[in-house]
């Protein structure tokens, strides 16, 4: 993750060096994941192994039950390497949040092996899922991992989402009888199998790993089984990889895919495009684009992306002092703006949208 962000450029605040102080802390964080050698960005990797298990019952896909141990197996090894962190921000006297341990353990976790063992136990089929894991330090970029946290927060919240997803699917799937079930099947089935290539890719690209996430999300595009929201999804996080690097042509070319692709948001983010378009519209100087493209976004959003409100407040600002330098015959907003007007109005929008809450 290291693409440098397009919008305003400000004096560093109070909330901006506790921000920073809170990056050097997760830096740190990584640093000493591997007691062994602690502090140094070429510590032995530390190794993680965990199982998880399901029971089938009446009916069930052997699929399924593989794929629902897994779930269970990552699950338990994310909360192993979140322990890592825990332990060291007590020891520092530091302060993460759950979310935020949670993200730092999901990004650096990587799957080295796994194995799936069905066993009969009385009359029932029972599948278990032993995963090994590493959690490597030396193959993370760590400065940028930490100055693009907001990022990585919300690539992880949609991981999050998904995951969610299959639970939710899963309670149904295990409620449900006859052909029912067998629907609910068919749709588990597909979002356990594409939720995994989703799910890899984003945590490639929280690692800096873009080509890597590039290549794995091409390999799905190329599918013609894949329709639907799915093909739309993986255009769309193909297009972030782009984003992050620098390959804005590349970038757009997906996001205009991905919206052409027939979809709906229920299962995947795919609102998402319009932000990332317009933040390269907005880099590109045409904030007219920009505004529409993130008002889009915000719309589509559940209003709590404080980030999100900004950048559009900030491009509506840059597009209507464009349109006023453009009837006045003075030229454009690339003459200059007025930072104290945008940040009072960005306050102000901010305390009436708290006020409507």
């Amino acid at each position: 993750m290291n693409r440098e962000r397009g919008f305003a450029p400000h004096t560093p605040g109070v909330n901006d060096i506790m921000i920073q102080k809170l990056c050097g802390a997760v830096i740190a964080v990584f640093f000493v994941l591997c007691p062994a050698l602690p502090g140094t960005a070429g510590a032995a990797a530390q190794i993680i192994e965990a199982d998880g298990v399901y029971t089938m019952g009446d009916n069930d896909s052997p699929k399924i039950a593989r794929d629902a141990a897994r779930q269970e197996a990552m699950r338990s090894a994310t909360e192993q390497a979140g322990v890592y962190v825990e332990s060291y921000t007590e020891t520092q006297n530091l302060t993460l949040t759950k979310d935020e341990v949670r993200m730092v353990a999901g990004t650096v976790l990587r799957v080295l092996q796994e194995k799936a063992t069905p066993e009969l136990i009385g009359d029932a089929w029972r599948y278990s899922v032993h995963l090994v894991c590493e959690v490597d330090t030396a193959k993370v970029d760590l400065a940028s991992l930490a100055s693009n946290k907001a990022e990585i927060a919300r690539l992880q919240k949609e991981r999050d989402a998904l995951k969610q997803q299959n639970d939710d699917l899963l309670a149904r799937y295990e409620r449900a009888q006859g052909t029912e079930k067998a629907a609910i099947g068919i749709q588990l089935e597909e979002s356990y199998t594409l939720g995994r290539v989703f799910d890899e890719a984003a945590a490639m690209i929280q690692r800096g790993e873009e080509r890597r996430a590039i290549g794995e999300l091409s390999h799905l595009i190329d599918d013609p089984r894949v329709t639907g929201s799915p093909r739309a999804y993986a255009y769309y996080l193909r297009g972030r990889a782009y984003y992050e690097l620098h390959s804005d042509d590349l970038a757009l070319a997906d996001f205009s895919s991905a919206d052409r692709t027939p979809h709906t948001d229920d299962l995947y983010p795919i609102w998402r495009l319009h932000q990332y378009r317009g933040r390269i519209y907005y880099e590109k100087e045409r904030y007219d684009d920009a505004a529409a493209e993130l008002r889009l976004a915000w719309d589509a959003s559940d209003k709590t992306d404080d980030e999100l409100w900004m950048n559009l407040r900030r491009a509506e600002q840059r597009a209507d002092q464009e349109r006023r330098h453009m009837e006045r015959g003075d030229g454009g907003a690339r003459r200059g703006i007025n930072w104290t007007q945008v940040i009072t109005e960005i306050i102000r929008g901010s305390m009436q949208q708290s006020q409507g809450e």
